[in-house]
């Protein structure tokens, strides 16, 4: 994939070349001059694109895709057969799931940065009365009550075609997954590894 630098490294030279070519054409005394700097400013956007269609199409990228499609896939065999779903209940459970993921991964990303300023502003010495602590730890309050408000809106529309067991049981198979993930993320960062003998 390419790096996010070279991105937007790419799109702001994109930017430039239809910047200059606008000028262009604000020189320029013929309609033949403008037309053609607006043809360039095109090309130049296009390249811009053309430039993210191949980082989508680079071998980690489509082994990347692969691998959260394998995920994904093994996940909603194991919530089917968990659950005993049929096939309707099992579609109607990707509609939902897929409709709510996007908020969910942005609070769980909020969430996450909002944890890792917390423990860098404890980390710096005395922040016990720091505003900004106690703003951050605003912060993190409201995003588990946002998460909680987002989970009674799931959980009302999964009311209309699974059984109270069958929601209960999906309940906690997304929080047994929720756990393990933030458990890799802390492990990943050092936190609450237990110390070696």
């Amino acid at each position: 994939m390419m790096p996010r630098c070279r991105r937007v490294l790419l799109r702001a030279s994109a930017m430039l070349t239809c910047f200059a070519a606008a000028l262009q054409a604000q020189d320029a005394s013929a309609a033949g001059d403008a037309a053609r700097a607006r043809r360039e400013a095109r090309r130049a956007a296009n390249a811009g694109q053309a430039d993210d269609e191949r980082a989508r199409q680079t071998p980690a990228f489509a082994e990347r895709m692969r691998v959260e499609n394998a995920l994904r896939q093994a996940l909603a065999r194991a919530v089917r057969e968990r659950l005993s779903l049929n096939d309707q209940q099992a579609t109607r459970l990707m509609d939902v799931n897929r409709k709510f993921s996007e908020d969910r991964l942005k609070l769980a990303r909020e969430e996450m940065r909002i944890r890792r300023d917390l423990r860098q502003s404890v980390a710096s010495g005395d922040a016990s009365r720091s505003p900004a602590t106690a703003a951050l730890l605003d912060d993190l309050l409201d995003t588990q009550r946002q998460r909680l408000e987002l989970q009674q809106k799931e959980q009302d529309e999964l009311s209309t075609f699974l059984t109270p067991d069958q929601r209960v049981r999906y309940l906690g198979m997304m929080e047994q997954l929720r756990r393990r993930i933030q458990q890799r993320a802390d492990s990943a960062r050092g936190v609450g590894v237990p110390p070696e003998d």
